[in-house]
């Protein structure tokens, strides 16, 4: 736009009409998501094999994870309007199906697997449009803060649809209703979608670079492998890991400790969202790689004691996971942003979004291995803790090269 290119980062506006509207999209759409928080215990509760409980919760990430890549290239020089409208008409589909399903039928599994790929294809469309469009509404200089506030669409939810959900259930009955209730979020999702049309409707390629796609993709694939971003992106995935597992465990968890699992995702989330709301201006004046190492070890120290410790030390431990959370994954992230070209800077913010994917993928199947090998939630929730101690040494081994560490960080 004319009007910010004179700008200087500091003077540029982040909270514009197009990031709002793409804040309330994503947050009404991530609820979608946000829902499946009982659907380990739904599986559960309906007499799935654990094998099939790890597969069926994994596999919608697993298909984020294989077509994320297809439709970061595949949307370059394409309408993205068209692709974010399909994406939410068969999200907010799958969620209804739910209701219809028979657990006794012998093709029970196979259908919910379908289901599963199917949302999760849709899905890949749908984040990769979103985050191409939330790059371009970010200044620079301001990559942390962004972040920092675009993820609160990603927490809100987690915030609060397991404590409504919780108390939905006793009135709709079960987990299936209780889907195809959060499926009627497609309007507010639609109106969202209509505001953002304009953004949506511009392709990343200009006209002029159509005729030269090959090789615009071919420049984005040397700036991505030559980022030196691979250690970030490992910490990213180890983080993402115990903090997936958390979400998918701590309401089997909490049925051995005696826990409220709304209680975590309330805590949690409303501790990360006050963090980032009042502290987001200060965000990109923290030295990432002395602070992201510290709150990776007090995170831990949470999930630790939100497994083993006393009962009454729960909803503080979810506090301090909260705070830790709050602030390692935005300045994770804007490391990526940072070292990162502006012509690779969409496609590198994607390729941090699959490893989100990756970990989404890999912490249910490596939660319900646990359980096959005859621990209980205890262990599972340890190994999430792990993972995120992994997390901090990662971005520490990253940090020591000095070629990939900026002086200002």
């Amino acid at each position: 736009m004319p009007s910010q290119t004179n700008q200087t980062p500091d003077t540029q506006k982040l909270l514009t009409l197009d990031f709002v509207l793409l804040f309330f999209l994503a947050l009404f759409s991530n609820c979608y998501l946000a829902v499946y928080y009982c659907f380990e215990q739904w599986l559960v509760k309906v007499a799935v094999d654990p094998h099939w409980r790890g597969l069926l919760l994994g596999i919608l990430f697993g298909t984020l994870l294989v077509a994320r890549p297809c439709a970061i290239v595949f949307l370059l020089k394409r309408n993205k309007l068209p692709v974010v409208i399909a994406s939410l008409l068969v999200s907010s589909g799958v969620l209804f199906s739910y209701q219809y399903l028979d657990p006794s039928s012998p093709l029970f599994e196979w259908t919910l697997l379908g289901l599963r790929i199917l949302q999760g294809t849709f899905l890949a469309l749908f984040s990769t449009s979103v985050v191409s469009v939330l790059v371009s509404c970010i200044p620079p200089g301001q990559s942390a803060r962004g972040f920092a506030l675009f993820s609160i669409t990603f927490l809100l939810p987690y915030g609060i649809i397991p404590s409504l959900g919780e108390y939905l259930l006793t009135v709709v009955g079960d987990e299936p209703h209780l889907y195809a209730l959060t499926g009627l979020l497609l309007i507010p999702c639609l109106i969202m979608t209509g505001l953002l049309a304009p953004r949506l409707k511009k392709p990343e390629l200009t006209q002029r670079r159509h005729t030269d796609f090959r090789q615009y993709v071919g420049r984005l694939a040397l700036g991505v492998t030559h980022s030196g971003l691979g250690l970030v992106y490992a910490s990213m995935v180890s983080f993402s890991i115990g903090t997936s597992t958390c979400i998918f465990f701590i309401k089997g968890l909490c049925t051995l400790t005696g826990g409220n699992p709304a209680s975590f995702f309330f805590f949690y989330t409303m501790t990360i969202i006050l963090v980032r709301v009042f502290g987001s201006r200060h965000l990109d004046r923290l030295p990432c790689y002395r602070i992201v190492p510290i709150v990776a070890c007090t995170m831990a120290l949470g999930v630790f004691v939100i497994a083993w410790g006393p009962l009454w030390a729960y909803v503080p431990a979810t506090i301090l996971y909260g705070v830790s959370l709050a602030l390692l994954y935005p300045l994770t992230a804007s490391v990526v942003y940072n070292r990162s070209t502006p012509r690779t800077r969409t496609v590198n913010s994607n390729i941090m979004m699959l490893t989100f994917d990756m970990s989404a993928l890999v912490s249910p199947m490596l939660g319900s291995a646990v359980l096959s090998m005859g621990f209980d939630y205890h262990a599972v929730i340890t190994v999430a803790g792990i993972m995120i101690l992994v997390c901090g040494t990662l971005f520490t081994l990253d940090g020591l090269i000095p070629r990939r560490r900026p002086t200002h960080y």
